[in-house]
């Protein structure tokens, strides 16, 4: 995918009236579900917010932060809705696809906020009826805070929303797009697998990247020292590794093909360096080689 489609994908103009998404059910009340409860909360279109969560404490959290109008205590009832955003870990997402998807009505939008999108967009294929409206979604804006209180809507704003659909259905894709638009987000439209591919290494392999830096540092002698060197640049590095554990456990298995392939070559990157660390012009070679990158991909 180059820059320039990513950025026209959120650009597009509306070819028809707005889709309104009537009653919307949020399942899985923590922070990107309840991101989106705050965002599309009094938009126009939107009937009510319905959240469901299997922990009530969590559904409590979150209705306390305005994500929702009321919260509903069967997932069942939650799939009734309108529209239907299944914001669980990916592993989870497929579970209530597999297992409740046969139910969900005709004419039903169906999106998830999964950081991994091909085992989603399979799932919804096989489990959700023709006449369900399925798009396959992940909005780029997650923070490492976990639960109700890490939501922060505002980073919504302009934010890629990428969205990979599940089937050759353009009315779907244009609701789903709609959606994207009314809490401000980025449309951006890709196939699951060019999802999957880039995300492996814009996110994924960043999270590996943090967690693999904290292991490191435990591995080290003079732990009780370590806290009173602690830079600001280890903090930035370590920042992912705050997140909740079991949900990056989720994403990362779910793509570990694709991870697996970028964990590989930051390893080849390593060794590279390491192997540079006797030439300080090579090094610095290197370093500039990567930093061009950056600049050049912002």
């Amino acid at each position: 995918m180059t820059k320039a489609r990513a950025a026209g994908a959120g650009t597009e103009a509306r070819t028809s009236p707005p889709f309104e998404p009537g009653r919307v059910a949020v399942i899985g009340a923590g922070q990107v579900g309840t991101m989106l409860g705050m965002a599309l909360g009094g938009r126009p279109g939107v009937e009510e917010v319905v959240l469901f969560d299997r922990d009530p404490d969590v559904a409590a959290m979150s209705l306390d932060r305005g994500a929702g109008d009321r919260v509903e205590a069967r997932v069942e009832n939650a799939l009734g809705a309108d529209t239907v955003v299944v914001a669980l870990p990916v592993g989870e997402i497929v579970k209530i696809l597999d297992r409740f998807g046969s139910s969900v009505r005709s004419g039903t939008l169906v999106m998830d906020t999964g950081s991994a999108k091909t085992v989603v967009v399979d799932a919804m294929r096989r489990s959700l009826p023709e006449s369900v409206a399925a798009v396959g979604a992940h909005p780029m804006v997650g923070t490492e805070i976990p639960g109700p209180a890490g939501a922060r809507p505002e980073r919504l704003r302009g934010a890629p929303f990428v969205l990979t659909p599940a089937r050759d259905d353009p009315a779907a894709l244009a609701r789903a797009r709609d959606l994207v638009f009314l809490v401000e987000a980025r449309p951006v439209v890709l196939t699951a697998e060019e999802h999957d591919r880039l995300v492996a290494r814009s996110s994924h392999l960043p999270h590996v990247a943090a967690f693999a830096v904290a292991i490191a540092a435990a591995r080290a002698d003079g732990r009780t020292a370590f806290g009173q060197l602690v830079s600001t640049g280890f903090e930035g590095a370590t920042r992912l590794a705050r997140s909740d554990p079991a949900m990056v456990a989720s994403f990362l298995s779910a793509n570990r093909h694709e991870v697996r392939a970028a964990v590989a070559d930051m390893a080849e990157a390593l060794t590279e360096l390491a192997s540079a660390l006797d030439d300080p012009e090579l090094l610095g070679a290197e370093l500039a080689r990567a930093r061009r990158f950056l600049v050049e991909a912002s």
